[in-house]
């Protein structure tokens, strides 16, 4: 019996230490799964101080602009398109009358605009109801609606046509929360976390609530994340469905909660939450969705529109109110009626607020145009701006694009290549897969201005840009720096005239120790001609005596100065174009014509802004004097005759009518085809060719002209546009426009002929003698 009690005693103390081994075993698991614990914590702690707790949360898309439209009475509004414009605006037709930013409305005798706030470089824009005053389609007057005043001239704000994403495509605008109206705030927080402000990041009453609810449901009838949850599963994770993923989020809403206030954490919800899609990017933060969706800044959001907004942060495609509306407005009326229930607003404004109808502008989509100009303002700016800063600082780039002209030129290029195609489809190589491929620029000469960009046909199929990398021979196009070179008594070993006497028969020179003979494109020679019928009608060999005996190092200097970048050699070829250059660098260099010989640089980019205003640089326009003015008139004056009477002459035939001068261009071989024809206000360049310099057997009158006649006279409407402005020693005097002596009754071509003062022809028509004068038939 003594034995048995003594066993009973040892197996009770093994029974004790076996106790104690498993609770120093339990201490130390334990233990260990408190520092895992205090660790993942920690790590968890170290990725919020890493992102969250930054003062930049976000990589904000740099966003490419648009100049700015400027409106003045003469203006034709339908012409310019000016109610697609607004609607790009993302500006809201309101019938027959306006009421806040962002309305606009059209009647027979008027358009009515409430401006939108606009923050330009150095200047916040405060919106204004503008009414312009229209004769037809024509504004015969603009007035501010607030103070009666009539202005002269008034502006719409400019597009925004891009943006420079990360990889996220996130588009963004930030706002601080005293910016965002309170009916908006009240109302996110009734529809998707009515307990915000008395929980710590996890709301166990809001989980029993939504499980309640949804069991008593049979579905998914509401969900028990708080706002703080939303944040950080949007913020921080990914969206998978798994445990891990609702315990990290559930542990970060703690933390997130415990170092930040629920004022900061409701500003970083209302700036990170998803409400839709814009093309392939992602809208994201209420001030961008109240700009799509309303045309609107976040604070000028009425109840109706806030309610709609909170209601689609539960599915936002569900219930855009763009694709659907009936539901966007049964959403968004369960909304308002929580914000009744929950004694937020009144029941009369819950009344009013119902009634309101949904409107939203008629873009839907922006449309990515302008991919080629815009490819040419991101290789300026990656010179000063690394990608990185780009895609991440929220950088406001304003460029000098003239949407409409861009527009335009988008379209003509595409619907005039296919008509090529169709019409002429004998010439084209029987054997050739590629397309014919365009190329489009306007400048404006008197700053340099780039406005619009067509690089080519079709950017999805190719992104290379004709305009800017393409190099191709400029023909004839480069002929009117021969005569200028010619015209200018400094410039030229043997200074002309328009009326002197060229000789257009053929002759041999020796090039690079090999004979050189030009021809002309007809295969005929022409005889004695004046200086401008051999420009007008593109006569070869008279041009190239002319380089000669002017010199042809004088013309490579010419071209230079103009803005020809290229290197240029001084042999007899060069005077028919047979060289490569970029088509950017003709049109900078023809801008000197319209331009008064001033030589302008091309500038695509005006402003950088930073996302708080800072213009971080500012492009001046860099203007040079390099040529005597009264030269460049004359010899614009004879490429005004070019589209009057040479083989520009088709442009009138197809429809343009504008006072204008340019110059076709064609290779040998019909391997490229241009047109450079200019306004004094405006200037086009028109390419046209095979990328793998194919032959394509069609001039520059046939290819290139019908697309910049397409173009310019649809963009060159300016009213009262005038004249080229004439230098005041430069004199006009009546000649015969066959032989350029000075015009009697006996004489057959009247013809207005400018010179430059003391050197008009002293001979009469009828003492002046031209052989074997013949018109092209080629063009």
């Amino acid at each position: 019996m003594f034995g048995r009690r003594r066993k009973t005693k040892r197996g009770f103390f093994a029974t004790i230490r076996a106790w104690i081994r498993f609770g120093k075993r339990l201490a130390i698991f334990l233990l260990i799964l408190a520092l895992a614990g205090l660790y993942y914590m920690h790590r968890l702690d170290r990725i919020i101080a890493a992102k969250f707790d930054q003062p930049r949360k976000w990589n904000l898309p740099s966003r490419v602009f648009s100049d700015a439209e400027y409106l003045y009475p003469g203006i034709d509004i339908d012409s310019r398109h000016l109610v697609a414009k607004l609607d790009r605006l993302l500006y809201r037709d309101t019938g027959t009358s306006i009421h806040g930013p962002g309305d606009y409305a059209r009647t027979a005798s008027a358009l009515e605009i409430y401006l939108h706030d606009f923050e330009y470089p150095n200047e916040v824009f405060s919106g204004f109801p503008l009414r312009l005053e229209l004769s037809g389609s024509i504004i015969t007057s603009i007035i501010n609606k607030e103070s009666g005043e009539k202005l002269d001239v008034t502006r719409l704000e400019p597009e925004m046509v891009a943006s420079v994403f990360d990889e996220r495509m996130e588009d963004r605008t930030l706002v601080t929360l005293s910016e965002v109206p309170r009916n908006l705030l009240e109302a996110i927080i009734a529809v998707e976390d009515n307990r915000f402000f008395r929980h710590h990041g996890v709301d166990p009453v809001g989980i029993a609530r939504a499980m309640f609810s949804n069991f008593k449901a049979g579905r998914v009838v509401q969900g028990g994340s708080t706002l703080t949850q939303q944040l950080v599963k949007n913020f921080f994770l990914t969206p998978q469905r798994s445990f891990w993923r609702k315990f990290n989020e559930a542990l970060m809403s703690l933390q997130i909660e415990r170092r930040h206030t629920k004022g900061e954490i409701l500003q970083a919800y209302l700036n990170e939450i998803y409400l839709g899609q814009r093309g392939t990017s992602s809208i994201s933060g209420v001030s961008e969705a109240a700009k799509f969706f309303f045309a609107k800044n976040v604070g000028q959001l009425t109840l109706a529109e806030s309610a709609l907004l909170a209601g689609m942060i539960r599915s936002p495609n569900e219930y855009n109110p763009m694709k659907h509306q009936g539901r966007a407005k049964e959403r968004r009326n369960t909304v308002l009626g929580l914000m009744w229930e929950n004694k937020l607003i009144s029941e009369a404004a819950y009344t009013r607020a119902k009634l309101e109808p949904i409107v939203t502008p008629k873009q839907k989509v922006r449309v990515v145009t302008a991919p080629y100009f815009i490819d040419f303002v991101k290789q300026q700016l990656a010179e000063f701006y690394p990608q990185e800063v780009l895609e991440s600082e929220g950088l406001r780039i304003f460029t000098t694009l003239d949407m409409f002209s861009q527009i335009v030129a988008e379209e003509a290029v595409v619907a005039e290549l296919a008509q090529l195609e169709k019409s002429y489809a004998s010439l084209l190589p029987k054997s050739h897969s590629g397309l014919l491929q365009g190329c489009v620029i306007e400048m404006q000469p008197s700053n340099g201005y780039i406005r619009a960009m067509v690089g080519g046909r079709d950017y999805a199929e190719s992104q290379f840009n004709r305009c800017t990398q393409g190099r191709r021979q400029p023909g004839s196009t480069f002929k009117p720096f021969v005569y200028l070179t010619a015209l200018d008594p400094i410039r030229s070993q043997k200074s002309i005239t328009p009326s002197t006497i060229l000789d257009d028969s053929s002759f041999t020179v020796q090039s690079g120790g090999e004979p050189w003979t030009p021809k002309n494109y007809d295969q005929k020679e022409h005889g004695r001609v004046t200086v401008r019928t051999a420009l007008e009608q593109s006569y070869n060999i008279a041009t190239a005596r002319l380089a000669i005996d002017a010199g042809l190092e004088r013309v490579v200097q010419t071209a230079a100065d103009a803005g020809i970048t290229s290197p240029l050699s001084p042999v007899p070829s060069l005077a028919l174009g047979a060289f490569e250059v970029r088509p950017l660098e003709m049109a900078a260099a023809y801008a000197i014509f319209p331009n008064g010989g001033i030589r302008a640089e091309p500038i695509a980019v005006m402003n950088v802004v930073t996302k708080d205003g800072l213009v971080v640089e500012r492009r001046s326009i860099k203007m040079k004097r390099e040529f005597d003015p009264a030269a460049v008139y004359l010899t614009t004056n004879l490429m005004k005759g070019v589209i009057d009477r040479g083989t520009g002459a088709a442009a009138r035939a197809l429809g343009f009518t504008g006072i204008a001068a340019g110059k076709t261009g064609t290779t040998s071989s019909y391997r490229d085809a241009w047109f450079v024809g200019f306004t004094p206000q405006k200037l086009g360049l028109v390419w046209v060719g095979y990328d793998d310099n194919a032959e394509m057997k069609m001039s520059g009158a046939r290819a290139a002209l019908p697309i910049w006649a397409r173009f310019m006279r649809n963009v060159a409407l300016t009213p009262n546009a005038g004249d080229f402005a004439r230098p005041r020693n430069v004199v006009t005097i009546k000649v015969d426009l066959k032989n350029g002596g000075r015009y009697k009754k006996s004489c057959k071509d009247e013809f207005d002929e400018a010179f430059i003062d003391g050197t008009e022809p002293e001979e009469s028509c009828d003492e002046i003698h031209l052989q074997a004068y013949a018109s092209p038939d080629y063009f």
